[in-house]
């Protein structure tokens, strides 16, 4: 197989904003969302899909619905987590991504190079067409690639929204965005 399609999907509303609790679980609202993957226009063939998720439990849920219709397993990848922050204080969290926000990537630290860069590279080497359930920053750090931006947010990647891509012989041939709506950032 030459050509290989990625759907990254946005998980669905958090319980809890990513400043206030270190791995939150949907809220009500992100279960409906996930609920209404199954009936998603671009994603009604999936049969021939892997499924890949964030370790992150709003991701892990997300997943769901879509991999029970097409009684898929759903791969842990460490790569496709979000924005790294360990060392960073929950109550500092949100202003810290907003400086990261607007950082040009050469200035960014090493190790926000680091993750961004092995997102990159593993969804270079998949090998399967494959949906893979992840994070606003994991969408944008793909996305400021593709478009060539100097930051890592270039655009806003609304609940359950996709960014799909088209990879043949080793070289993005295309991608889509949907949902791009500037919205409150819930990590």
């Amino acid at each position: 197989m030459s050509e290989i399609r990625l759907i990254f999907i946005r998980h669905g509303e958090a319980a809890n904003a990513w400043g206030d609790h270190h791995d939150p679980n949907l809220s009500e609202n992100g279960l409906y969302q996930a609920k209404k993957l199954v009936n998603h226009k671009r994603l009604l063939n999936l049969q021939d899909y892997f499924f890949i998720s964030s370790p992150k439990l709003r991701a892990i849920e997300t997943a769901k619905p879509l991999a029970k219709k097409f009684n898929k397993d759903v791969i842990i990848n460490k790569a496709f987590t979000e924005i790294p922050s360990k060392d960073i204080d929950l109550s500092e969290k949100q202003k810290w991504l907003k400086k990261i926000l607007n950082t040009k990537k050469e200035e960014l630290p090493k190790y926000i190079k680091s993750w961004k860069d092995n997102i990159f590279d593993q969804l270079m080497n998949i090998k399967n067409h494959s949906v893979i359930f992840t994070h606003f920053m994991v969408m944008n750090s793909i996305a400021s690639n593709l478009k060539n931006s100097e930051t890592l947010l270039c655009f806003y990647p609304d609940y359950t929204s996709i960014l799909e891509i088209v990879i043949d012989h080793k070289k993005i041939q295309s991608f889509s965005i949907e949902n791009n709506k500037k919205t409150y950032i819930n990590l």
